[in-house]
This record gives structure tokens, C-alpha cells and sequence, in this order.
């Protein structure tokens, strides 16, 4: 449900990015429900953006992401998505919320993404425009594409520090905590063998396979870290016009700041969102709104967070 202006705390609204993981299969169909009563407003400037991640996915050689965000049904035996398209979709589904909620009269004024996230915070808060965001995921999917297949991304249901030590129990260095999203949520990275191995050793029912096509957030990915930033050249960044507070830097951004340098990182460094949450207490003063598809972020604020309020503007989709 799309929220009100007058329900926004003054100075505490911190929009939430979501990464990969889940299908973005129908991740806006609730923006277009005519029972929803969503502003016209609000739909003409969600489809600006999806007509603008179109142009330059066809011209990458993507294919179109509009019909997969606006999917009524996402049947459970229906085929992968096309390599690229669902993080082309998962930043289209995110900006374009923004820019409808934008339409609303409803704009942050803190935010923090969430890996792939941190692409749609740095459009939304100005640094790139959503054309050249679009591209800088395309330069990402090209970089990733010596690798796909190679590895995988597992979520696990415990803390870090219970993670860390079965990793360092089953003697595989190439095993890697990818993301610390809560108190109850970590995420391994790793190849393919060493994330089976992972299955052997761990409770099969607190490992859920991520639908991530390689092992993000790795040490062992320089090449794909300075492929990216080759992809990327030419690009050029603008001043913030929002705060943006990055998981994987941990810390706040500054224009003084590289931030191809800074969305490179999210090859081979792991994201810390549990921390950067944690800092934006007192969360009587916040309210997190989660742009994209699913709700996995309020969840991990809520549990890192006792008390936090928490919106999630489109219902979280459907499952293939």
C-alpha cells in the first residue's frame, strides 16, 4: 500500500534498497492495480523510469524488463529469467517506486541500499541519472559473465558469529560471509563445490539458496572488480542530493568519494546492514519505507531494530 505524506516523519524517512535474491517476477503489478487507488501521478512517472531501463537494456543487448515487473502470475515452473534481466528489473522495480512515491509528495531523506541497492540509492539521490544507472547495471552484468554458474549465494537463518564458525569447522577458505543483514540473517558466497559442501554440514532447513547466478560480495573477484570499473569509464558523477549511508563502506558517503569505486566494491567486499541500520536509532524518529520486490529488508530492520516502523509499498511478489 502506497503510504501518505502526512504519515512521514519530519527528517526520519530513510528509503530502503533491496538487492538480488528473489525474483522481481511481478514486483510492480500492485503499483498498476486500479483497486489499490495509486495516483495516476505516481504510474505515469513509474512508467517514465521503466520506458528509460528499456531504451538502454535494448541497447545493451537485454531484453525488456516492463513486462517482468508487471506480471500478473509467477508460476513456479516458469524458466529463468534471462541472464541480466532480473537485475536490470530489481533496479527498475526500485527507482521507479522511488519516483512514484517522488509523485506523491513523499521523498527521503536518508537512504541506504542494500547491494545491487546501492545503484538505485545513488540515482535516486542524484549522483546518476537513471539512464546511466541502467547502464552501470549493464556494465556490472557484463563484468559478471566469466563467472556465472561458478558460484552460489546461500542465506542462512543465525547470527554471524554462529556462521563464521561453522565455516571455519567445515576448513573452506573459499567460503566467504557475503552479507550481515540482522541479528537472525547471514548470507555465505562461495563456488559452487564449497557451498555443497556448505549443505552437507549446515541444517538444510536454515539454508536457502539465493537466486544470485554467481558468488557476489567475494575477495577472489579483482578481475570482475576492475572488468566493472573498464565497463563503467566515461561516467561521470553528480553532487548527492540525499544522504546515503553504504553497508558495504560502512559509513555515510561524501561527495569526495568515488562511487564507482564504491558500487566496484560490492564485487568483492561484504555488505554490513545490520551495523548501518543500527546507527540510525532512535527509531521513534524513523520510518524505513522498502522500494523493490519482496520485504526482506524490513524484516532484517525489524529485527535489528526493536520498534522500528516499517513500510513496504509494493506487496512482495509473487513466487515463480
Amino acid at each position: 500500500m502506497m503510504p501518505h505524506p502526512s504519515d512521514m516523519p519530519r527528517g526520519g524517512v530513510v528509503f530502503l534498497f533491496p538487492g538480488q535474491g528473489i525474483s522481481p517476477c511481478g514486483a510492480l503489478a500492485s503499483l498498476y492495480d486500479d483497486d489499490l487507488g495509486v495516483p495516476p501521478a505516481a504510474r505515469k512517472e513509474a512508467d517514465r523510469i521503466l520506458d528509460e531501463v528499456d531504451e538502454v537494456a535494448s541497447t545493451q543487448g537485454y531484453g525488456p524488463v516492463r513486462d517482468v515487473l508487471l506480471a500478473d502470475r509467477c508460476p513456479q515452473d516458469a524458466p529463468p529469467l534471462p541472464y541480466g534481466t532480473s537485475q536490470l528489473a530489481h533496479f527498475a522495480a526500485s527507482v521507479a517506486t522511488a519516483h512514484a512515491l517522488a509523485a506523491t509528495g513523499i521523498t527521503p531523506d536518508l537512504i541506504v541500499g542494500h547491494s545491487l541497492g546501492e545503484f538505485s540509492a545513488f540515482v535516486t539521490a542524484g549522483a546518476f541519472t537513471v539512464a546511466e544507472g541502467a547502464h552501470l547495471v549493464c556494465a556490472l552484468n557484463d563484468a559478471y559473465r566469466p563467472v556465472i554458474g561458478e558460484g552460489e549465494m546461500v542465506l542462512i537463518l543465525g547470527e554471524a558469529g554462529g556462521t563464521q564458525a561453522m565455516l571455519a569447522d567445515l576448513g573452506r577458505e573459499d567460503l566467504e560471509i557475503a552479507c550481515v543483514n540482522s541479528p537472525k540473517e547471514t548470507i555465505v558466497s562461495g563456488p559452487r563445490a564449497a557451498i555443497a559442501a556448505l549443505r552437507t554440514l549446515g541444517d538444510t532447513r536454515r539454508l536457502f539458496a539465493l537466486d544470485v547466478p554467481y558468488a557476489a560480495h567475494h575477495p577472489s573477484l579483482q578481475d570482475i572488480h576492475g572488468r566493472f570499473l573498464d565497463n563503467a569509464k566515461g561516467l561521470r558523477q553528480r553532487p548527492l542530493s540525499v544522504a546515503v549511508h553504504s553497508p558495504v563502506q560502512r559509513r555515510p558517503c561524501s561527495d569526495a568519494d568515488d562511487f564507482l569505486l564504491a558500487l566496484a566494491d560490492l564485487i568483492t567486499k561484504p555488505v554490513y546492514f545490520a551495523e548501518t541500520v543500527s546507527r540510525l536509532a532512535p527509531v521513534d524518529q524513523r520510518l524505513f519505507i522498502e522500494l523493490g520486490a519482496g520485504d526482506t529488508l524490513s524484516r532484517c530492520v525489524r529485527a535489528t531494530l526493536r520498534g522500528a516502523r516499517t513500510v513496504v509499498p509494493l506487496a512482495p511478489p509473487k513466487k515463480r
